[in-house]
C-alpha cells in the first residue's frame, strides 16, 4: 500500500526516470546548477507522464505532436512538418505513416502542383486528436501540480523566452 505522501504526488510512477540530485549517492558536479540539465529531467518526467497515458497504443510525444500540428494545420507538406517541429524528413514520414495507417491523417496531392503532398486529418483523425488532447492535457497538469498556476504560467513564459 502506499503511503498518503506517494499518492499525493502525481509524479511517484515516473520519478524513477530522472536521477535524484539531492543526496543522493552520485556527485553530479556542475550539473544540477545547469539550465539544460534541469529541462532535460523535467522532459524525461513528462516524457514518462505521456507515456503512461498512452499506454501500450504506440503513440508517443512524438507521433501526438505529429497528429497536433496537422490538425492544426490542415495541409502542410511533410517538410513544413518536419521544419515545425524541429524533426528529421525520415521521422517526419514515419509519424505520418503511423497516422495514415490508422486512417487518422490522409495525403493529397497539392492543387497546382503534383510534386508535393500536403497532410490533412481526416474526421477519425480529428476525433482521435481530441480524444488525446484530453490525455495531454492530464499529463501536463500533473507534470506541473507541485506549482502554483501563476508559477506554471512563468514557467512557460521564461521557457519561450529562451526557445523563442
Amino acid at each position: 500500500m502506499r503511503s498518503a505522501a506517494e499518492t499525493a504526488d502525481p509524479l511517484i510512477e515516473v520519478r524513477y526516470r530522472a536521477p535524484t540530485l539531492d543526496g543522493g549517492a552520485v556527485d553530479h558536479g556542475i550539473l544540477t546548477d545547469l539550465t539544460g540539465f534541469s529541462v532535460k529531467l523535467v522532459w524525461i518526467l513528462g516524457h514518462g507522464l505521456l507515456a503512461r497515458e498512452f499506454g501500450d497504443s504506440g503513440i508517443t510525444p512524438h507521433r501526438y505532436s505529429i497528429l497536433e500540428v496537422i490538425g492544426r494545420n490542415p495541409g502542410l507538406q511533410q517538410t513544413q512538418l518536419a521544419a515545425a517541429l524541429a524533426l528529421t524528413r525520415p521521422a517526419t514520414t514515419l509519424a505520418v505513416d503511423f497516422w495514415e495507417e490508422r486512417g487518422c491523417v490522409e495525403r493529397r496531392k497539392i492543387h497546382g502542383d503534383r510534386r508535393y503532398s500536403g497532410v490533412y486529418p481526416t474526421p477519425h483523425g480529428e476525433d482521435e486528436l481530441e480524444r488525446l488532447r484530453a490525455h495531454v492535457r492530464r499529463a501536463d497538469a500533473a507534470l506541473t501540480s507541485g506549482l502554483s498556476e501563476a508559477e506554471t504560467k512563468e514557467l512557460r513564459r521564461l521557457l519561450k523566452k529562451i526557445h523563442r
